[in-house]
């Protein structure tokens, strides 16, 4: 479908939308959808710049968008939704939620996938399940001790973790409630997305993936439970809650299976993240020659082992006078957290 149609089938469902239902105070803005060559905005052909990288929400001659890169088809019905998620990060960004956002880069070195905090973890996300289809006061209590727990226990994982869940839970949360609005059948595959993945340990890796749902069911459960208003922030409430919780792992089902369970994921995913590396180094084609700054790189599924560091369709650097961008997948060597040693094509 040619961008400019799609364009406006996306902007008449966005203008059907109930927004202070979504979340009270947002208001929509406008968008661009863009292909590898053009760039369609607010219902004109502009120029396609390299600001326009990944879906996300950008500052386009000084005002505050949102960009969606069309390479699959989708119904406009829910290209409308993932368009209002990116748009919610404009309004974080304008209301200063972003200023609560996760050190990514820090992240990737520092973030530690131990099998203890992925097995409560898993039983978090079975009970976030349950408080979706049916909200209990013991089940809560629950889910709020482990997560004490986890908050003492591996404070900077939760801390990561938290600060995510507050801004692409939030998002993900809102993306879910446009679909509501706009397509049933949508929504309902959303939720049984959700229901499929968050118990298995896989979906752990990379963790930032994890916390579109979790921090979605968070909200639903805070919500549910009248302890959340959508103001102040999700985290500052959650965190709130938490100061007067016993940390606890009760009666944890299935607790020596569980963490069986999440040790072999993490083998598995450093086992797969050290084959891409691997691969890419055999390969030998280097695209980049440090050292540079590192600027940014694709932090969805972004892994990090041993100094290396990978990123799917672009890579940011400075070179000492600019800011360059290569467009690809990339295995990255650090020379430390912030300088690239050199860069690989991951092919």
């Amino acid at each position: 479908m040619e961008l400019d149609v799609l364009y406006h089938q996306v902007k008449e469902s966005v203008s059907s939308l109930d927004h202070n239902r979504i979340w009270p105070g947002f208001k929509p803005l406008r968008f661009a959808l863009y292909d590898d060559k053009r760039c369609y905005f607010d219902g004109q052909w502009v120029e396609k710049t390299d600001a326009f990288c990944a879906n996300t929400s950008i500052v386009f001659n000084g005002e505050q968008i949102a960009i969606w890169m069309v390479q699959e088809e989708l119904k406009p019905s829910v290209l409308a939704s993932k368009l209002v998620h990116e748009m919610f990060h404009g309004y974080q960004n304008m209301t200063g939620v972003m200023l609560n956002a996760p050190n990514e880069f820090e992240a990737l070195f520092r973030y530690k996938y131990d099998a203890e905090n992925l097995s409560l973890k898993l039983r978090e996300n079975e009970l976030l399940l349950e408080l979706m289809d049916q909200f209990d006061e013991d089940k809560l209590a629950e889910l709020l001790a482990h997560r004490k727990l986890r908050s003492e226990l591996f404070p900077y994982e939760f801390a990561y973790e938290t600060k995510e869940e507050e801004i692409e839970g939030a998002a993900n949360y809102v993306e879910w409630q446009v679909l509501k609005q706009l397509d049933e059948s949508a929504a309902d595959a959303l939720t049984a997305r959700m229901r499929e993945m968050m118990t298995k340990p896989e979906f752990l890796f990379p963790i930032r993936i994890s916390c579109y749902y979790t921090g979605a069911l968070m909200i639903n459960a805070l919500l549910a439970a009248g302890m959340y208003g959508f103001e102040p922030s999700v985290r500052s409430v959650l965190l709130s809650v938490l100061d007067d919780i016993a940390p606890s792992c009760g009666d944890l089902p299935d607790k020596e299976a569980l963490k069986s369970a999440a040790e072999s994921a993490v083998k598995a995913f450093n086992k797969k993240t050290d084959e891409i590396i691997r691969s890419a180094l055999e390969n030998g084609q280097v695209v980049l020659n440090g050292p540079a700054e590192l600027k940014g790189v694709n932090v969805y599924n972004a892994r990090c082992l041993n100094g290396f560091i990978t990123s799917t369709y672009f890579l940011m650097y400075n070179d000492g006078a600019e800011d360059k961008m290569l467009f690809g997948d990339f295995v990255i060597e650090m020379q430390d957290e912030k300088t690239i040693a050199r860069a690989y094509r991951w092919l």
